[in-house]
């Protein structure tokens, strides 16, 4: 008669490659900062993306800001009136402790396309995280962000 369930060598060996994975994955998962810089990076992208789709839609100019720690996108110059994303909030995303960015401001024009080409550098001061770019193309306005 045969028993179900496991023999002890199966189940040593189980516990051994769960001690393997959790000693790899464990320090990842206490190293937030890394993953929070990421976020910022896309958001900021995003960001920019929704400002050159927002000139094209309404058919005039939408400015961005960039300071050394936000990405904001506005309606007038200086980008005191921030545009909304759909959920209601505004469009200004705060860089996490230790990114720091290349400061710049430029607009789309109602076709989309930037007064100035701009590279916009993320520093990071976090173990692990690389450095950054996004770059706007100055004839098409395409965000690129890799």
């Amino acid at each position: 008669m045969k028993s179900a369930g496991f023999t002890l060598v199966e189940l040593v060996v189980i516990i051994a490659l769960l001690g393997i994975v959790a000693a790899v994955a464990a320090p990842r998962l206490f190293q937030a900062g890394t993953f929070q810089s990421r976020g910022f990076y896309d958001t900021s992208a995003a960001v920019i993306r929704l400002a050159q789709k927002t000139a094209v839609a309404w058919r005039r100019d939408v400015f961005v800001c960039v300071t050394a720690t936000t990405v904001t996108a506005g309606t007038a110059v200086g980008c005191g009136t921030p545009l909304t994303y759909p959920s209601g909030a505004p469009a200004t995303e705060t860089a996490p402790a230790g990114v720091t960015l290349s400061p710049a401001a430029f607009s789309f024009d109602g076709l989309g396309r930037p007064s100035a080409a701009a590279t916009i550098t993320f520093t990071s001061t976090i173990a692990g995280d690389p450095p950054r770019q996004i770059t706007v193309a100055a004839q098409t306005g395409y965000v690129a962000a890799n």
